[in-house]
């Protein structure tokens, strides 16, 4: 079994692929200061609604245009990405597999078994396992044991959370990226990336439910013990917000968005109702139209408090209310809104906070805001040494899981036991 996650090499390169933007980072490995940026680059993410590509072309220019200035700027060819996931299919399984064994010392082949078991056991053909994150072992019915190997029993057993995602969105990701000349190294959902990019060891440990506010895709994550338990996906996102507004101020789109950059808040203020905002002309012969800020203020809120309540309450469906901790941090473009945290506050009724990268080398001023926690997580996730067990790309096929579960007969488990032993 794997026990960590160890650098492939000493230099790598992320992807984050959002429905606004492209980012490419490509980071260095320092012994004594941990990780050190040495390029970046950005791109106009055109061609991604929703967290799935629906223009190639369009992904295609902006996928080159950020890995070429990375490349420029560190001075090295980029060959392979790890590359970010937020697709509205995302979701969490959590499953336990015990096995008996005749009273023997655990040995590292013993979890490789059991982990391998469970794998097959959730390999599905349409659905691809991102992560898989031992949350807890057993021996012998005793739980909470992080390192079981030298252990005595006759059971063991391990607690697992899959993180899994549609493979179709995955496929046309895939062959955009492969199009531009690059592989995929390893992929990470978009809420773990910034999570590792922005919460402290004490949050992880202790409880927090992080919420990246993407352009097309909203999505959390829970961590507790210092672990990935749980992640969510909506399909709802700043772009979503930029759409009311245009409607609802009977606007255009790009206007929109920068009416919502300008004036966007998620609380109302005192002068809203006699402050008012000029909108451009839908067509060319209408004219530049006043409304009132209250207007605006009341379709920003209206969009991310109910984001928030849906999340809550599937939280709350789940059982993971008090488990996710009594705080919220919040990243993405989203973030950015004023109003935002406080809402967050509101609805969830816990502490909240707007989550900034941290611990990487080099960052400029413009990579230091909630909207690039992602791409550095996505770095720092490279360098890290996690508890998972899968790595490099996802399985597209379904099918790397699923033939360990018919390798064959009597014939078949006996050559696998010989290959383990001898």
């Amino acid at each position: 079994m794997r026990g960590g996650r160890h650098k492939k090499a000493e230099t790598q390169a992320v992807l984050d692929i959002g429905s606004s933007k492209v980012v490419c980072l490509i980071g260095q490995a320092d012994p004594n200061m941990g990780v050190q940026l040495i390029g970046s680059g950005f791109g106009v993410s055109s061609g991604m609604k929703s967290g799935a590509v629906v223009d190639m072309e369009a992904l295609d220019f902006g996928i080159r245009t950020a890995v070429e200035k990375a490349e420029r700027e560190a001075g090295i060819v980029v060959r392979s990405v790890a590359v970010n996931v937020a697709v509205r299919s995302l979701r969490s399984q959590h499953l336990t597999v015990e096995t008996e064994f005749s009273g023997s010392e655990v040995a590292d082949r013993d979890l490789k078994r059991l982990v391998n078991s469970s794998l097959s056991e959730l390999a599905q053909p349409d659905h691809t396992i991102l992560h898989a994150i031992p949350l807890n072992w057993l021996v012998d019915g005793e739980s909470s044991i992080e390192e079981p190997r030298g252990m005595f029993g006759s059971s063991l057993g391990v607690d697992m959370h899959f993180v899994l995602a549609g493979v179709g969105p995955l496929r046309n990701l895939a062959h955009c990226i492969e199009r531009c000349h690059l592989d995929i190294s390893a992929v990470t959902v978009s809420p773990y990336a910034a999570g590792l990019s922005v919460l402290t060891e004490d949050e992880k440990d202790l409880g927090v439910t992080l919420i990246d506010m993407g352009g097309g895709i909203t999505s959390a994550a829970v961590f507790r013990d210092n672990a990935l338990v749980h992640v969510e996906a909506l399909a709802v996102g700043g772009k979503t917000v930029t759409k009311d507004i245009a409607r609802g101020l009977t606007t255009p789109p790009e206007a929109a968005e920068r009416i919502k950059m300008l004036y966007g808040s998620a609380l109302h203020g005192a002068d809203d109702d006699f402050e008012s905002i000029p909108c451009p002309p839908m067509g060319a012969q209408d004219t530049l139209h006043h409304e009132p800020r209250s207007l605006l203020t009341g379709i920003v809120r209206s969009r991310v408090e109910e984001t928030f309540e849906i999340l809550r309450d599937r939280m709350k469906d789940k059982g993971l209310e008090a488990y996710s901790g009594r705080r919220i941090v919040l990243t993405g473009g989203g973030a950015r809104l004023n109003g935002v945290r406080e809402l967050a506050e509101f609805v969830f009724n816990k502490r909240a906070r707007v989550g900034r990268p941290h611990g990487v080398l080099g960052l400029k001023d413009q990579l230091s805001g909630p909207d690039f926690a992602v791409s550095t997580g996505l770095l720092k996730h490279q360098f890290l040494k996690e508890k998972e067990v899968i790595s490099g790309p996802p399985d597209l096929t379904g099918r790397r899981y699923r033939q360990q579960r018919y390798s064959g007969g009597n014939l078949g488990r006996s050559l696998q036991w010989l290959k383990e032993n001898f």
